[in-house]
């Protein structure tokens, strides 16, 4: 009888044994025994600072002179930012009008008949400043799907595997200018015919009543390019980026412990900033013009990225990883008051360090 009951004993241990290495269940007196489910997902949360980012501020240091130009021809009032030429109480008699004014001596031509000049000094806006800033404060989250071994016809990637990748990224830009900037400008020049009268003495102002010394009241026009305005003041842009990414990644592992993985999808950012500017433009013997503007709106921006990082798998269930990746993403735009601020993201790119856990 016990030589039975040995016997018995050892069939079922043999039985266990032999279901247990086929990685089959198997139930030793009422035991259940079944291997364990492999670890599908990986999730992780990280420091990503965002580099590469430019800044690019324009259409600053606008400059309207006071005075519009009047279109050409006789019998109206011109304004100029160096002088004037008005109708008087005759009704510019003859074509002619004493009530006028001048500045300076250099605006006198003393050749042939005489005249004086005027001018209208206008800014042409087209300052710019362009800012790159080191990194922007970043975190992000993340998730890896395991899909399996990789098989690619022709290459031998032997522990290799591949999945899916989904992550959240976040960074608040803040990008500031103040440098001193220069913007062109042009001048428009009208000349009066003196017809041989001798000008009064700089400064010269005549009345509507006149009398005075006569000069032509329609004068011939010029335009052409002047010097340089000079542009002081701010400029800052404001911007909160949050980025959701969707791509594959292939693993291959280096080492016992250690694995490179390759990573790659699209990416959809929502953008929401703001951008504010003071500007103080400055057109010698003219005067200084001060503008201001603001603006702020909220945007969708499409984009791809190309990853690479290294995991290192400090136990079962935790590892860490060191990745970079490349995020390019359409530009991000704001204007206000004929200034613009463009975000760009050509050369943009997430370094991020963090911690995996797989379940």
């Amino acid at each position: 009888m016990n030589a039975r009951v040995s016997l018995l004993s050892t069939a079922l241990l043999g039985a266990a044994a032999t279901s247990l290495l086929a990685g089959e269940p198997s139930a030793v007196e009422g035991i259940t025994t079944a291997p364990s489910a492999p670890q599908r997902w990986r999730v992780g949360l990280g420091y990503a600072p965002l580099l590469g980012l430019k800044a690019e501020f324009s259409g600053l240091g606008r400059f309207g002179s006071s005075f519009a130009p009047q279109p050409l021809g006789g019998g109206q009032d011109y304004n100029y930012d160096d002088g004037y030429v008005h109708r008087d109480s005759s009704g510019n008699a003859g074509g002619q009008t004493w009530n006028w004014g001048y500045d300076n001596a250099s605006q006198i031509d003393t050749s042939g008949d005489g005249s004086v000049s005027y001018t209208l000094s206008r800014s042409t806006g087209n300052a710019s400043a362009e800012e790159r800033d080191d990194a922007m404060t970043g975190v992000e989250a993340f998730g890896y799907y395991d899909m399996g071994d990789v098989k690619i016809p022709g290459l031998s990637l032997p522990g290799a595997k591949w999945g899916f990748r989904v992550g959240v990224h976040y960074a608040h830009i803040d990008i500031s200018n103040g440098d001193n900037l220069r913007s062109g400008t042009s001048v428009l020049t009208d000349r009066f015919s003196l017809g041989g009268t001798i000008p009064p003495l700089a400064p010269y102002e005549g009345s509507f009543d006149g009398p005075g010394p006569l000069i032509s009241d329609s004068p011939d026009r010029s335009i052409a390019p002047g010097g340089f305005a000079l542009v002081s003041g701010s400029r800052e842009l404001d911007v909160h980026l949050t980025t959701l990414s969707l791509g594959s990644f292939v693993e291959i592992p280096l080492a016992q412990k250690a694995s490179l993985t390759l990573e790659g999808g699209f990416n959809a950012a929502l953008a929401s900033g703001s951008y504010d500017y003071l500007s103080n433009t400055t057109i010698a013997n003219v005067g200084t013009l001060r503008s201001a503007g603001s603006d702020s709106d909220t945007s969708i921006l499409p984009g791809v990225y190309l990853g690479l990082s290294g995991i290192y798998q400090v136990t079962d269930s935790w590892a860490i990883q060191a990745a970079g990746r490349y995020q390019y993403m359409d530009n991000f735009d704001l204007g206000a008051n004929g200034s613009s601020a463009n975000l760009s993201f050509d050369s943009a790119f997430i370094l991020s360090l963090g911690m995996l856990h797989s379940f």
